[in-house]
């Protein structure tokens, strides 16, 4: 659910071309640290922000131990407690990926 949910954001949010623009409008040069920095943050806010609440809320939701009438307010205090740990996870994560998806790409680029 997650991941189809991230997909089909990833098709209509240009949340990447957001975050290069956030860098170049702060005048950083496009491949150094600081774009890269910068870059991250657009899109590491939409989809962390997406992420909380459809994994919070589906863990929560769905939970038969919590009564339905304190299920919104149980949610609402997940969100708040669990978005920015998540958001520095998925940041730092995102960098990580990058850089594996590169190598892979790379390497499988170098022998076709």
């Amino acid at each position: 659910m997650v991941t189809f949910v991230v997909l089909t954001v990833s098709i209509f949010v240009p949340y990447v071309k957001w975050g290069n623009a956030s860098a170049a409008a702060l005048h950083l040069k496009e491949g150094t640290i600081g774009f890269k920095l910068v870059a991250g943050i657009i899109p590491s806010l939409i989809l962390n922000t997406f992420n909380t609440v459809i994994v919070s809320g589906a863990s929560i939701m769905y939970s038969e131990t919590i009564p339905a009438a304190a299920q919104t307010g149980i949610w609402i205090e997940a969100i708040i407690h669990d978005w920015p740990i998540c958001l520095v996870v998925s940041y730092i994560a995102a960098f990580a990926a990058e850089a594996i998806g590169k190598k892979v790409a790379e390497r499988n680029m170098l022998s076709a």
